[in-house]
């Protein structure tokens, strides 16, 4: 079967749920990959995008009692950068958050600021939602 080398435009959108488990996080670096590739940008910004969409998927699971909840990625194409959140669904707070969660958080937040243009967090209605832009062509500063 030959691979299509399509590029997404802009107004695509791909979404990816799987269960909200650390070791599966790999999957949304793929999938990201792939779209950021599809979308035009370079390979330096498709691993930054890789790197910053799995800080994204740790950045949501913290604080979180996960083992019965989902992370959902949603990817945005538009015409100059890719829009991604990650929302932990279906999930609890945990009984007893890591004493280490603010620092692991914080660590999070910084490496996503080296690698993306804007992100942030936020939780509402018992879901915890991340989310980042990177512009195409453009430099996280």
């Amino acid at each position: 079967m030959a691979e299509s080398t399509e590029l997404l435009g802009a107004g695509s959108r791909i979404e990816l749920t799987f269960p909200a488990r650390g070791d599966l996080i790999v999957l949304a670096r793929l999938v990201t990959s792939a779209v950021s590739a599809r979308a035009g940008f370079d390979i330096e910004e498709l691993d930054d995008l890789r790197l910053a969409v799995g800080e994204l998927c740790l950045l949501t699971l913290q604080g979180s009692d996960a083992r019965h909840g989902d992370l959902r990625l949603e990817l945005l194409v538009t015409e100059d950068h890719l829009s991604v959140s990650c929302t932990l669904e279906r999930a609890t707070a945990a009984d007893a958050p890591g004493p280490d969660g603010e620092e692991i958080a914080r660590l999070s937040e910084q490496i996503l600021d080296a690698l993306v243009d804007e992100h942030g967090r936020e939780r509402q209605d018992g879901f915890v939602r991340a989310w980042l832009q990177k512009r195409r062509g453009g430099h996280a500063e």
